[in-house]
C-alpha cells in the first residue's frame, strides 16, 4: 500500500471539508482576514489534488493488470456510484420530508435528479443534487475516456494524455469556450490535473515519461499558462503532482508503518466517505455548535466542524461505503461452475 498516497487523500478530503466548514460559518463566526482565512479559502482546491491522485492511482493500479475495457468501468463505477446514489437519495429524501430545511424550490425535480445520477448535470449548466457530485462529473469523464482508449487503442495511457492535452489547447483557443457553452467542461485546464496525475505515476513506476506524452502535456500546460496564469491546473494541480510524487516514493521506504501512519492511512480509505459526508452536515454541524456555544472562537469553530464530518465520514465509510463496496464486487464476481451431482452426470 503506498501510504503516503492514501494520507495525501485524507489531506484533499480535509481541506476541502475546512473550506466548506469556512464558508458556511454563521455571522459573528467568520474567521478574521489573515493567513489562516487566506489558507481557508483556498481548502477547496483540494479537489485538485483529488483529481491528481486519481490519475495516479489508475495509471498504478492497471498498467499492468490484465483487465478489459468493461472491468476496468465496472470497477470504478463500484468504487463511485453505490455510495453517491446513496447520499443523493438521502439529500431528495430528506428535501421532500424537511423542505423548510433541506429544501429548495425548483431543484429537486425528476430531470435534474436523473442527470444527477447520470452525472451529466453539467449539460444543464447546474451543479448536480449532491453539490459535490461536480468533480465526480469529471472523474466519470476521465473513466469512461481511459475505457474508450482501452476498448480502441493499443496504449490507452499515452493516448489519454495526448487527446487530453490536445482538449485544454482547443479551449483556450479565443471563443471555443463561449460557442461550447456548458460542454465547456470537456477543454476545461482541470482535465490536465489526470494528465498531471499520470505522469506522475509513469515517472514513479518506470523512472521516466516518453518524450510524446512530455511534449504534449508541456504544450497544454502553456497554453493554459498563456490563456491564464493563475489558473488552478497550474497553481493547484502542478504543485499536487509534485506532492504525490513524493508522497508514492516516500511510502516506498515505509515497510513498516507506525501506529499513526496506519491511522492516517485508515482515515485516507475512507476519504470518499468524507468528501461525501460533509453534504448538508458541515452546515448543520456549524451552526449547531455556533448556537450551543456562541462565545466559541471562529477557528475553533471551523475545527470543530470539520472534526465532526470526519468523524461522520468514517462512519459512513464503515457502515455503507465499504459494505456496499463488499457487495458489488461479490455481484460482479463469475459464479463457479456447479460441480455435476450423480443425477445430472446420468444420460438421458
Amino acid at each position: 500500500m503506498l501510504v503516503y498516497i492514501q494520507i495525501l487523500r485524507l489531506l484533499a478530503a480535509v481541506t476541502v471539508v475546512a473550506f466548506h466548514a469556512w464558508g458556511v460559518a454563521p455571522e459573528g463566526h467568520k474567521v478574521p482576514e489573515g493567513i489562516l482565512a487566506f489558507a481557508l479559502a483556498h481548502g477547496g482546491h483540494g479537489v485538485d489534488l483529488f483529481f491528481v491522485i486519481s490519475g495516479f492511482i489508475i495509471f498504478y493500479a492497471t498498467h499492468r493488470a490484465d483487465l478489459t475495457p468493461g472491468e476496468f468501468l465496472r470497477r470504478r463505477v463500484e468504487r463511485i456510484v453505490p455510495l453517491y446514489y446513496l447520499v443523493t437519495f438521502t439529500v431528495v429524501i430528506l428535501a421532500v420530508t424537511l423542505p423548510e430545511t433541506f429544501g429548495a424550490e425548483g431543484w429537486y425535480t425528476p430531470r435534474h435528479i436523473l442527470k444527477s445520477l447520470a452525472f451529466i448535470a453539467f449539460a444543464d449548466g447546474e451543479m448536480p443534487v449532491v453539490y459535490l457530485g461536480w468533480s465526480l462529473e469529471y472523474e466519470m469523464y476521465f473513466y469512461l475516456a481511459v475505457a474508450l482508449l482501452m476498448a480502441t487503442t493499443r496504449d490507452a495511457w499515452r493516448n489519454i494524455v495526448m487527446i487530453f492535452s490536445a482538449l485544454a489547447i482547443l479551449g483556450r483557443i479565443p471563443g471555443v469556450d463561449a460557442a461550447l457553452g456548458h460542454y465547456a467542461l470537456f477543454t476545461d485546464p482541470m482535465i490536465l490535473e489526470f494528465v498531471f496525475g499520470i505522469i506522475a505515476a509513469m515517472i514513479f513506476v518506470n523512472g521516466k515519461v516518453d518524450w510524446p506524452i512530455g511534449i504534449a502535456t508541456a504544450c497544454a500546460g502553456l497554453a493554459v499558462l498563456a490563456a491564464d496564469p493563475a489558473d488552478r491546473a497550474i497553481v493547484f494541480g502542478l504543485p499536487s503532482a509534485c506532492l504525490v510524487v513524493a508522497a508514492a516514493f516516500v511510502s516506498r521506504r515505509r515497510s513498516i508503518l507506525s501506529w499513526p501512519e496506519r491511522i492516517l492511512a485508515r482515515l485516507g480509505d475512507a476519504s470518499y466517505s468524507i468528501y461525501l459526508a460533509q453534504v448538508q452536515t458541515v452546515s448543520l454541524a456549524s451552526a449547531s455548535i455556533a448556537s450551543l456555544i456562541p462565545a466559541i472562537p471562529p477557528l475553533l469553530l471551523v475545527l470543530l466542524t470539520s472534526g465532526i464530518v470526519v468523524m461522520l465520514g468514517l462512519l459512513l465509510n464503515i457502515i455503507a461505503e465499504r459494505p456496499l463496496l463488499s457487495l458489488c464486487r461479490r455481484i460482479g464476481q463469475p459464479r463457479p461452475n456447479r460441480p455435476l451431482t450423480p443425477e445430472m452426470q446420468t444420460p438421458g
